[in-house]
């Protein structure tokens, strides 16, 4: 997942010094271009959506907790709470979080 501007990108094809970016809403024909460390080098088109913050948030939060869930012992509903009170969520971002039992799958 690549960010830019509050919007998402996924990763399309990799070269040897290239990475290729589309943008994950299938209707949007927006692309990017990297260097291998994500920086980025151009982005053609133009998005037909609104920018996505929120599913942002939600993105890294899952990110997050699937990590610590994979490397420590503490019990997922604990992390799950734990990173909740962490991270400054916005109130549609909350609303649209994935429950614990979600997460799981």
């Amino acid at each position: 997942m690549l960010n830019i501007n509050n919007f998402i990108f996924k990763l399309n094809k990799t070269t040897s010094t290239t990475k290729y970016y589309r943008c994950v809403d299938s209707c949007c024909t927006v692309t990017a271009r990297t260097v291998l460390e994500d920086i980025i080098l151009n982005i053609k088109g133009d998005h037909c959506h609104p920018s996505e913050p929120e599913e942002i948030q939600i993105r890294t939060f899952k990110q997050v907790v699937k990590a610590l869930a994979i490397s420590e012992s503490t019990p997922i509903p604990q992390i799950y709470d734990e990173e909740a009170a962490r991270i400054d969520l916005s109130t549609l971002s909350i609303a649209a979080l994935p429950s614990q039992r979600e997460l799981g799958s």
